[in-house]
């Protein structure tokens, strides 16, 4: 019998992370993240995603595609198994082509996936205020990406990022004022209604 594959979306420092590890401990699942992190060919310094995120709109969007194939794949070998959940998928990276001009992922692909890519079972967005939002960020002392950057500065471009992410009608929890243990309980809670339990 094969399982249930479930992501977690979100901007940074919503708890997806958080989530996704807890919650594939309470499912027995495989966790799984996009993008994966691959080293470069030697003609780059660091790892493939550094080198994308720097690259223009139409490039980045690229990587991030290729990257969700990738996990797709994954996640069809661990599915074999039992659940999977994924940290990231192509959610994001049509969420987040909402921040680049010029580029027509959006509006061809907002609430829809690609054929070549497994459709998750379940989809839950975090949401979290942005004072809340930018003092999570401060506590993790991690750099900051440019588009993040752009987020907190344009709550015009934040909204329209959420917006394309709702469009892929997820379960949404706003974790605003939750601890780790009242996101965890509930998304468990909605899952259950999925019909995806441990």
């Amino acid at each position: 019998m094969t399982g249930k594959f479930i992501v977690i979306e979100g901007l940074d420092a919503t708890g997806k992370s958080t989530l996704a590890q807890r919650l594939a401990v309470c499912l027995h699942a495989t966790l799984l993240k996009t993008p994966t992190r691959l080293e470069a060919p030697a003609f780059l310094t660091g790892d493939l995603r550094a080198h994308f995120d720097e690259q223009p709109p139409a490039q980045r969007r690229a990587y991030y595609r290729a990257a969700c194939l990738i996990g797709s794949e994954q996640a069809a070998i661990a599915l074999q198994k039992g659940h999977v959940v994924m940290d990231r998928y192509w959610t994001s990276t049509v969420a987040f082509a909402a921040l680049d001009d010029g580029v027509d992922i959006v509006q061809e692909w907002q609430g829809r996936y690609p054929p070549e890519l497994r459709k998750p079972d379940a989809a839950i967005l975090l949401t979290v205020d942005e004072e809340h939002r930018a003092e999570r960020m401060h506590g993790r002392g991690e750099p900051v990406t440019t588009e993040e950057h752009n987020l907190a500065a344009d709550i015009a471009r934040r909204e329209a990022v959420l917006q394309t992410y709702r469009t892929f009608k997820p379960i949404e929890i706003d974790t605003s004022h939750l601890d780790a243990d009242a996101v965890l309980e509930a998304a468990l809670t909605a899952l259950h209604e999925f019909g995806i339990t441990a």
